[in-house]
């Protein structure tokens, strides 16, 4: 198993990634940390976790505290002895508006949840990493990041925001064994895509559906958007030792949809 007893931290658990990646991490031996911020949708992944075997702890995780984002990784400490791997998942998709119609405040949300958040998570799991020799920082960014779409502004700059933290972390903690690579996906079918659709279909007074087939007639080489469980194979594999080799890449898992 590739994460055999490796203990992970994983934010943003819900219907989507973030359940993905802790069911693929289980499935290859992983002991999991994992926390969001709807405790039911939270509890109702670790169940079905423990259900097939695995070893799971739970904690409600506000991105935007400090306070809550270092109790996950202090429960993970204090539960399995360290931290080898975290995923930072969690993500507030923005306000939805063009830059000229924006509030500056929801920007600071945005950035508070985004950027912010996986700073907290990242200075939290440091020390224990360090204790270990090393570990894996995986941050799961956006395509937004390099080309962002109208009404997503808030969004794309603190993904910018994140990528720009991926290199830093390469540079500084490399020579300290962790390993800090990005991970920046294209449209992954689920709540965000649905919600982007609907504005979208607002905006031209198109069905979901005409806009869904353009997007992926134009864009998506795949032939379709890429599910979560397809998406949570990267991650895997930059937690895992056979990408070893890899620190500071930005890599761009979006079925294509930047090559058109």
């Amino acid at each position: 198993m590739l994460l055999e007893n490796k203990v992970a931290v994983i934010t943003g658990i819900g219907p989507g990634m973030g359940t993905e990646i802790a069911a693929l991490f289980a499935c290859e031996g992983a002991k999991l940390a994992i926390g969001a911020r709807t405790v039911s949708r939270l509890e109702d992944v670790a169940n079905s976790l423990r259900a097939n075997g695995a070893e799971v702890i739970t904690r409600r995780t506000d991105l935007t505290d400090r306070d809550s984002c270092n109790q996950l990784v202090e429960d993970a400490i204090k539960h399995y002895d360290g931290i080898d791997i975290l995923v930072q998942n969690g993500h507030d998709p923005g306000d939805y508006k063009n830059v000229e119609d924006a509030d500056p405040e929801q920007w600071k949300a945005v950035m508070d949840c985004n950027f912010f958040g996986s700073l907290y998570l990242v200075q939290a799991c440091m020390p224990s990493m360090i204790e270990r020799g090393g570990g894996s920082i995986i941050l799961v960014n956006s395509g937004a990041s390099f080309a962002p779409p109208a009404g997503l502004a808030s969004y794309a700059a603190s993904k910018a925001a994140m990528a720009s933290l991926v290199r830093s972390l390469a540079i500084e903690m490399g020579p300290k064994g962790i390993r800090t690579n990005g991970i920046h996906l294209g449209m992954v079918e689920g709540e965000n895509v649905e919600s982007w659709l609907d504005m979208l279909s607002q905006q031209e007074g198109r069905s979901k559906e005409d806009i869904r087939a353009d997007i992926v007639a134009k864009e998506y080489p795949v032939g379709h958007i890429p599910t979560p469980k397809e998406c949570a194979g990267t991650v895997l594999f930059l937690a895992s030792d056979l990408s070893t080799p890899l620190i500071g890449q930005a890599i761009m898992v979006n079925g294509g949809s930047l090559l058109r």
